[in-house]
């Protein structure tokens, strides 16, 4: 990686540290909901990236482009990565504020099951033959996860902070993170593809 690539990841990092450091407390949560940006952060940015991946592999399936296929796996991975890593500080983030993490709360049975079977369609994705069908499996799996998510009960898990909060202040720390990840979503991939191209 060149100092420049460097550079841009380092300050990128430095940049949401210091987003979340100055974020404001929450006032039920106090300051664990720094743990929350993160979480949240990681969690929308891995889902736009796998509906980036759906979107990539509809237009595989309609277009016969197999050559995108590289494209698609690149996103579809790191994309599951950022995802898990959402899920993983949902946990972080559920031992703060709750004490404790609770595998069998709705909605983070749905995300795990929704990760497992994103881990399966990106392994199915890198071991068939490259063909136009191929290209749905992402599509199909991004409304699933939708679904899986929409479909689960808020037990203990609240409902969109965005949305339901008055602060503005929370609501651009959110936001903020979120585009930060995606940021950092987007570079790892042109990262990845750059340098390991596909072999002949």
């Amino acid at each position: 990686m060149s100092k420049r690539g460097w550079a841009t990841i380092a300050g990128t990092m430095l940049l949401l540290c210091l987003v979340v450091w100055l974020g404001p407390d929450e006032r039920t949560l106090g300051s664990g909901i720094k743990s929350v940006y993160l979480h949240v952060g990681l969690t929308w940015a891995g889902m736009v990236g796998l509906g980036a991946a759906g979107l990539l592999g509809l237009a595989i399936f309609m277009t016969g482009r197999l050559a995108w296929i590289r494209w698609l796996q690149i996103v579809g991975w790191v994309s599951t990565a950022v995802y898990g890593a959402g899920i993983a500080m949902s946990m972080v983030a559920s031992q703060i504020n709750w004490g404790g993490v609770l595998l069998q709360e709705p909605r983070m049975a749905a995300a795990l099951n929704g990760l497992a079977i994103t881990l399966i369609v990106q392994v199915l994705l890198a071991w068939l033959p490259p063909t136009r069908p191929l290209g749905l499996l992402p599509i199909l799996l991004w409304g699933l996860i939708l679904w899986l998510n929409g479909q689960a009960a808020l037990v203990l898990h609240p409902p969109n902070p965005v949305r339901t909060t008055e602060s503005n202040g929370i609501q651009f720390t959110f936001l903020a993170v979120f585009v930060l990840f995606s940021l950092m979503l987007v570079w790892l991939v042109w990262f990845i593809q750059k340098t390991f191209p596909r072999s002949s």
